[in-house]
């Protein structure tokens, strides 16, 4: 069972990861400086984004698991900056 989900990595296959990587960085900052900023439009963009290159970065059979990790960080991430412009008061009703 654990050779199954082995993965050898060559020398160009980390080049692969290391851009892949450096793609999902980029998402990432791009939802907290939309975040901070305020700007929704900017956020919802980066999630079509993020979406539309989940399948050609990870594959098609990982592209909903990402995507699911990619939402509840951007969603964490949403209520953080959230809770540092308005405080605890905006959780209350």
């Amino acid at each position: 069972m654990g050779k199954l989900f082995e993965r050898k990595v060559t020398g160009s296959g980390r080049l692969g990861e290391w851009i892949r990587s450096g793609i999902v960085g980029l998402l990432l900052f791009s939802v907290v400086a939309s975040s901070i900023a305020g700007a929704g439009t900017a956020l919802f963009c980066t999630m079509i984004v993020a979406w539309a290159l989940f399948p050609l970065l990870v594959g098609t059979r990982d592209a909903l698991d990402t995507g699911c990790v990619f939402m509840l960080v951007s969603l964490g991430v949403v209520v953080v900056v959230g809770l540092a412009r308005h405080g605890t008061g905006a959780l209350l009703p």
